[in-house]
């Protein structure tokens, strides 16, 4: 999702950005939790929508479930979290790169990144053995490189809802000296509704009058 924002914010500030994505639906897609905000992470949707960031207004037209939560606590601390319709949202982020003026959106996988005489980068190489040249290029790798899927003690090669892992591109990266570190994400069970005694459950509503994330949205 990372990658989509960056694109927006460089064409809107008037560079000629191409976005290039492993698969055109991995863009927007929210593969783990799909939630916005939430404790800490609420104020940072509104400081990015402040400064003309798309994320919380495509949250507001994609959101299921609106919670103000600490609500217990002083307002200083109280933190926006909403449910989201993680097609929906994906969908929405999709439409708004492809109609971005001075933004190309395109499917391939970069699997160089190289740089010239100075160390700074002047090109991507692609899979196909196209060679794109560029003034800058900002990487945002999500969980892609050298991705791997862990289910139980079943461990494999893969991106985020199986795609492809970026394992070139890793190297690439590693062949110029960066220092690269692995992470941990967890990803809720998907659970068959089917399956689940409800009435043993306790009901969490939204809030009834939901606040929006956007400063542009009058009503959520």
């Amino acid at each position: 999702m990372i990658t989509d924002r960056a694109a927006l914010a460089a064409a809107r500030l008037g560079l000629e950005t191409v976005c290039l994505t492993i698969n055109l639906d991995a863009v927007g897609n929210m593969p783990c939790n799909p939630a916005i905000g939430g404790t800490a992470k609420g104020h940072l949707v509104r400081e990015l929508d402040a400064l003309g960031g798309e994320m919380a207004r495509a949250a507001d037209r994609a959101c299921i479930q609106y919670r103000m939560l600490n609500r217990r606590k002083g307002p200083a601390v109280w933190s926006l979290r909403a449910q989201a319709d993680r097609r929906k949202y994906q969908q929405v982020m999709k439409h708004t790169l492809e109609l971005q003026p001075g933004l190309t959106l395109r499917q391939a996988e970069v699997t160089e990144i190289r740089c010239d005489g100075n160390g700074h980068a002047a090109a991507v190489v692609l899979r196909t053995g196209a060679v794109l040249g560029a003034r800058a290029v900002i990487l945002c790798t999500g969980t892609y490189l050298t991705g791997q899927t862990i289910v139980g003690e079943c461990i494999e090669a893969s991106g985020p809802d199986g795609l492809h892992p970026a394992n070139a591109l890793t190297d690439s990266l590693r062949a110029l000296g960066l220092p690269l570190r692995r992470f941990k994400t967890g990803t809720p069970p998907r659970v068959n509704a089917r399956s689940v005694d409800f009435s043993q459950m306790e009901v969490q509503t939204g809030d009834k009058t939901p606040l929006p994330f956007s400063f542009s949205t009058e009503h959520p």
